[in-house]
């Protein structure tokens, strides 16, 4: 059976698809020029538009040749499975070749099938790509705080997952694609006809989105690097295709917000308390996408009655420059007592006028005195409050007991901060005052566990929504006048041969002048020292302190010398600083500033007194000798040499390691290996033995000695010794052996010509 060729039936695929193209022509036609006609009635199917119509028109095209690809593959199969069943009868007429060539004819149909219905999903892929969309939320204008204009755009994608129809009828199954997009690719050009139109203006000049799932929105921020520009074009490019969006920008103007105003009465003037803010004021969850500029200058603050007339004074605050976030808190006199007025802002050429209500706060507490004294080596703190609350909103006829009642606070809770940090800084953390009547006065004492100059004092009671603090100088108080000597590195290590240095900071507790003596006790004599100023590096045997400076710094520093007695070593060495007034000073005696005192005086010592520790160390070094650093051998010989490793530096050493570094063929022994120990200025005698490989040819070759050791968990290594090995062969003649037989060969020929001349 004679079957057609591949060309034939790819003949007849083209023309039924060209059949099918020009019927689906004809009715494109049809709808178009329906399109001129009435609308149809509602039971007739409604017309498709032309990109409706195209995309049907190339997905039927697809479907079709598919179809004849599959009717063409069904084909092969028969007429394979006709040849297989002739091939099987008797006396059959059909050849091997003809089989073979029928089932190349059927896989190459079923391949051709295959792709078909894959350029079918493709095609009816391809006709929906409009269903995917990425829509831009919302842009943004603003100025970063470091003054760049700057862009913002939020990008959403609102694509929906698409449905492959054809595909899934085909393929039995539902063939979803995902709203995903992937690689979308975001730069900010400028629009048409402004400047240099079509050009990138912003910085990054393009921005990469990965991925975009469905519903998702990303937030892209760029510089503008063009001034003043409100449109842009939002170039979006994804799925191979351009999408450009035209935008109009518009930036927030500066907005002042009034966040709280408070009268208050100070003697018999009233006056009132106004903060602003650069910004809106919001609740703490809520959030903002708006940012104006950086700052804003020249503020102009007054208060006005409602008859528009000043009553504040000064008349008018000139605020220079208010930033971004900040607060700024103003205080005026008010020259009326009114219950509402108007808060004048104007900047920006600009008036904004804020009607007030005014609620009077009749409570306060005054802080009357807050003293720092020292008691047994503690720091502590006394401060003393009483309840000053005014009465202004009371009655003109109430009695006392009424208005110590209505004035009386309850459940003060006091703590005292770190000025810089605001942590707690005192013992107990918090103090409760249960109540605080009108004009009494209450005292609480405190553990200073950080030794500060001034503290915040913090008040909590019911009636104020924020803590009062207070920012407060202490006032420095002592029953004798003592410096208490205080040092954060007090115990160290330090080497012979070197110093160390001890940080010292004295304070004093009275507020009058005065000088104090510097003094060191039970320091070893072999050791010296000297005080200095760790700013102007000047020596000093004594201090003084003012009413302006309490507190001064100071290093001690203390010289070691190069050798040492052993039993000193790794030794804890005890010694003290005081600080003296004239007249111990004189008593105590003592030589350059040192003294040497029993525990038993050191202890009845006034003045100030510091202990301090020192832990002399050795300083580890070796090193190590070789006599005949020149070595010269035969081939087949091993180089024996002494060398000797001594301890020169200031310290016993133990596990002195030797080590050996020579060819990588040759082998080497080392004894002893490992020294268990070497005393200051010992030495012992090392043996090394060098094995040059069998095979190694005449030249000079180079190796080391060296020794480590580990002390304090540190590696000390002495300085490599380098050996020169010169390898000869066995039957080398030096020159001066040749020299030799040369002269004795001449002075033989010299005789035997002698003898004949003599013969004749």
């Amino acid at each position: 059976m004679k079957t057609f060729t591949d060309r034939g039936k790819a003949l007849q695929i083209k023309i039924l698809v060209l059949v099918h193209i020009i019927m689906m022509g004809m009715s494109l036609q049809v709808v178009l020029a329906a399109e001129h006609e009435e609308t149809p009635p509602p039971d007739v199917e409604t017309p498709k538009t032309r990109d409706e119509q195209s995309r049907q028109i190339l997905i039927e095209t697809a479907r079709l040749e598919m179809e004849l690809a599959e009717n063409l593959m069904k084909k092969k199969q028969i007429e394979l499975e006709n040849l297989r069943s002739m091939m099987e009868e008797e006396n059959n007429i059909v050849t091997v070749s003809e089989v073979n060539k029928a089932e190349e004819e059927y896989e190459s149909a079923a391949s051709e099938y295959e792709k078909s219905k894959l350029n079918l999903q493709q095609v009816e892929l391809d006709s929906l790509k409009d269903a995917w969309h990425i829509t831009v939320e919302s842009t943004r204008l603003y100025e970063s705080r470091d003054g760049r204009e700057m862009f913002s755009i939020t990008l959403q994608n609102s694509s929906l997952p698409v449905k492959l129809v054809e595909s899934s009828k085909v393929l039995g199954r539902d063939i979803t694609i995902s709203a995903q997009i992937d690689d979308i690719f975001v730069s900010i050009k400028e629009k048409n006809g402004f400047g240099s139109g079509g050009a990138i203006i912003a910085e990054p000049y393009e921005r990469r989105i990965e991925t975009l799932k469905e519903n998702e929105s990303v937030t892209l921020e760029f510089e503008l690097i063009k001034e003043d520009v409100r449109d842009v074009v939002v170039h979006l490019n994804y799925l191979d295709t351009p999408d450009e969006r035209h935008i109009h920008l518009k930036q927030e103007d500066p907005y002042i917000s009034v966040v709280s105003a408070r009268r208050y009465k100070e003697g018999d003037r009233r006056r009132m308390e106004l903060v602003l803010t650069y910004g809106a004021v919001m609740d703490e969850t809520e959030e903002t996408n708006v940012n104006t500029a950086q700052e804003i200058n020249n503020v102009y603050v007054s208060i006005k009655d409602d008859s528009d007339a000043i009553i504040g004074f000064p008349y008018e605050y000139r605020i220079p420059t208010l930033k971004d976030g900040q607060k700024k808190t103003l205080d005026f006199e008010l020259r009326r007592n009114v219950d509402s007025l108007t808060v004048n802002l104007r900047y920006l050429d600009r008036e904004y006028p804020y009607k007030i209500h005014l609620e009077e706060d009749t409570r306060h507490i005054s802080i009357l005195s807050a003293k720092k004294f020292r008691v047994d080596n503690q720091m502590m703190v006394t401060i003393q409050l009483k309840n000053t609350s005014t009465t202004e909103a009371m009655p003109i006829n109430a009695t006392p007991e009424e208005i110590a009642a209505a004035n009386e606070i309850r459940s003060i809770y006091v703590s005292l901060l770190d000025a810089v940090d605001s942590t707690n800084i005192v013992k107990p953390y918090e103090e409760k005052i249960a109540v605080l009547g009108y004009n009494e006065t209450v005292e609480l004492t405190f553990q200073l566990q950080k030794d500060v100059d001034s503290l915040k004092v913090s008040m909590k009671y019911p009636e104020i929504p924020e803590p009062d603090t207070r920012l407060i100088y202490l006032q420095k108080e002592s029953a004798l006048d003592v410096v208490n000597v205080s040092s954060l590195r007090f115990s160290q290590e330090g080497n012979l041969g070197s110093s160390v240095t001890y940080d010292l900071t004295l304070d004093r507790l009275a507020e009058t002048e005065n000088t104090f003596q510097l003094r060191v006790i039970n320091l070893l004599n072999r050791l010296s020292f000297e005080f200095q100023d760790p700013d102007t590096k000047s020596r000093q045997s004594q201090v003084k302190f003012t009413q302006e400076q309490s507190k001064r710094n100071l290093s001690l520093i203390v010289y070691l010398p190069e050798e040492l007695d052993a039993s000193y070593l790794d030794n804890t060495l005890e010694f003290y600083v005081a600080v003296l007034d004239e007249t111990e000073a004189n008593e105590l005696g003592g030589v350059n500033n040192r003294l040497d005192l029993s525990t038993e005086k050191i202890t009845s010592i006034q003045g100030g007194v510091e202990r301090f520790e020192l832990i002399p160390k050795g300083v580890p070094e070796i090193e190590v000798f070789v006599q005949n650093a020149f070595q010269t051998i035969k081939i087949g010989d091993q180089v024996n040499m002494i060398a000797k490793l001594k301890n020169i530096g200031t310290r016993d050493l133990v596990d002195i390691r030797m080590l050996v570094d020579a060819n990588t063929d040759w082998k080497y022994t080392v004894s002893p290996e490992v020294i268990s120990s070497l005393k200051r200025n010992e030495e012992t005698e090392i043996q090394l033995t060098l094995n040059p490989p069998a095979d190694i040819t005449v030249g000079e070759y180079q190796a080391k000695l060296n020794a480590e050791v580990t002390v304090d968990n540190r590696k000390f290594q002495a300085r490599d010794r380098s050996i020169t090995v010169q390898v000869e062969s066995k039957s080398q003649i030096s020159a001066i052996t040749i020299l030799v037989g040369a002269l004795i060969l001449l002075m033989i020929g010299m005789v035997i010509v002698t003898l004949r001349i003599s013969r004749r």
